[in-house]
């Protein structure tokens, strides 16, 4: 997978205090702390090289002093990277509803270290914790066993419905890791049904039951969180939709290849690529009047004899 510009420059920015503490600090010690090839910590140092304060003088450039022949590297001026972030009250504000909400979801993160967290902003008067509370919203009622059937190693039997093909089925995982992503939870795992790696959404799981048969040991594990969890076949063809005013979260919500405005500003068009005819046609049912298929005549032709057949269910 390919980084993203925001993890490097998070990378980046955390090498300055790291090196500044460890002078002579060797470039494969920093590729084993940083998980990223000694080549790539290369490339970073290439790239602090020619960061610093405005004026960007050779004296307001970040001093980077790499040994060459020893592999270490020493940094003699840092550009004030290294003083202690100074939170704004919005920043503090926001950080702790992030962490109280964290702190509410059992099961999900370390509770003692989230709570820790909280009580270092509360003694530096970042902001006042005891007026500032936060309800999260009730987590997936399978989260907990999940979570204990992954730090225990165990399997785990699941009902599962699969939103793509509005189906319910009954599968046997071995857990691998939670992951969080996308704003939802996942449980990665090798599933017996599919005979591969699956991705489940914890809030989809309607059962769920931790067998006393051990997990098997993957063979190997990738490390790095997928930033989507949904990747279309190339072989499922697009479609494009026209959305209203009330639809337009259709193209913030799902994956879209391309957004237009058209001459009503009031509405879009997106192209997209789902997982399945099905699930655009229930989609565009689920809409109303709010969604027009554009390219597809016969996914229109099926809802509209869909739409026929429930109201006549109803009469």
């Amino acid at each position: 997978m390919s980084e993203t510009a925001s993890a490097r420059l998070t990378r980046v920015l955390a090498m300055v205090p790291y090196i500044s503490r460890r002078p002579g600090v060797t470039l494969s010690e920093l590729a084993a702390e940083f998980g990223v090839p000694q080549r790539q910590i290369e490339a970073d140092l290439d790239l602090l090289m020619v960061c610093g304060l405005p004026g960007y003088y050779p004296d307001d450039l970040i001093d980077v002093v790499l040994d060459e022949d020893g592999g270490t590297v020493s940094i003699t001026f840092d550009a004030g990277i290294e003083r202690p972030v100074r939170f704004s009250a919005d920043e503090a504000v926001a950080l702790t509803v992030a962490l109280q909400a964290l702190a509410d979801l059992p099961g999900l993160v370390d509770d003692d270290a989230v709570r820790s967290a909280l009580a270092k902003l509360e003694r530096l008067g970042a902001v006042a914790g005891e007026n500032l509370r936060v309800a999260a919203a009730s987590p997936a009622p399978a989260l907990a066993e999940v979570r204990r059937a992954v730090d225990e190693s165990r399997q785990l039997w699941i009902r599962y419905y699969t939103a793509s093909r509005d189906a319910v089925s009954e599968r046997t995982v071995d857990p691998m890791r939670l992951l969080v992503t996308d704003g939802q939870v996942y449980l990665e795992g090798w599933c017996h049904l599919a005979g591969a790696v699956r991705h489940f959404r914890v809030d989809r799981i309607d059962e769920v039951r931790v067998l006393d048969e051990p997990a098997q040991a993957q063979l190997w594990v990738d490390s790095d969180v997928p930033e989507q969890m949904f990747h279309p076949h190339p072989s499922q063809p697009t479609v494009t939709l026209d959305l209203g005013p009330a639809a337009r979260w259709v193209a913030e919500y799902y994956q879209v290849e391309d957004v237009q405005e058209l001459d009503d500003p009031t509405w879009t068009r997106v192209r997209l690529r789902a997982g399945g005819d099905d699930w655009i046609i229930r989609l565009v049912m689920s809409l109303g009047d709010g969604a027009r298929i554009v390219d597809r005549p016969d996914l229109v032709e099926t809802i509209h004899r869909r739409a026929e057949e429930a109201l006549a269910a109803y009469r």
